[in-house]
Formats: C-alpha cells, structure tokens, sequence
C-alpha cells in the first residue's frame, strides 16, 4: 500500500496528576474518516482518509490523554469504509499516530516529574 501522509496534527495533550481517589482506565481509540478529494482526477484512483488516534494513559500518580490525527492519500486504491483496511494496513496507517504520543509522553513526563521520561512502547498484538 502506497501512502502519502501530511503533517501529523497533535490536537490535544494532557498531563494531569491523579488525586488517588480517581478511578479511570486506559483507553485507546482509532478511528478513520474517508475524505473527498478536491480534484475530480486524483479521485478515481486514490484515497484519502483522516486516521485519528484518541487516548487516555492511566499511571498512578497521573494520567495522559489527547488526541492526534492525520490525513493520509492511498495512491491507487478506493476505500470507502474501515472495512475495506486489512488489521495490518491500520497499523501502518496509525504507527505515525502512536509514535507521536510516545516522543510527547517521554518528553512532558521528563519535564513534569523531574526524571527519565515515561517510555510508552504501543505494539499490536502481532508483534508483542
């Protein structure tokens, strides 16, 4: 599958710290949105879709969540739906997705409790 990605988009990051009280979960969620392509002629053949990556990271003393996205042209391939992605096409779609939260979260957690960063390691099922 052949990719044409844009600048990935951090549109939100939050580090807060956890009162012990709170109860939360880690959570992950991708999601895509298929675009409409501006120019009629690159539409036939290609796609283009926004692959977004929404998050909440528990720890115990605090918690990290935000969102990323991108949007990505598929050269040569329609894709109307996230049926049409096979699980490994996703992961190659989101990869840029995780590793911007891992650079974020190593660096804000550095920053915010004065030592070595978190390092978050986001792999799929396959590989673990």
């Amino acid at each position: 599958m052949e990719i044409q990605r844009q600048q990935e988009l951090v549109e939100a990051y939050h580090y807060d710290r956890r009162a012990p009280e709170t109860e939360a979960e880690t959570e992950l969620r991708v999601s895509f949105s298929p675009l409409e392509f501006k120019e009629a002629s690159a539409s036939d053949a290609n796609s283009a879709l926004a692959a977004r990556l929404e998050f909440r990271i528990v720890f115990d003393e605090y918690i990290l969540s935000g969102a990323v996205s991108q949007v990505n042209v598929i050269i040569g391939r329609k894709i109307e739906k996230q049926e049409d992605i096979a699980q490994e096409e996703v992961d190659e779609l989101v990869r840029p997705l995780f590793s911007i939260v891992e650079r974020l979260s190593y660096e804000v957690t550095e920053i915010a409790l004065d030592q070595p960063g978190v390092q978050l390691n986001f792999q799929s099922s396959e590989e673990a």
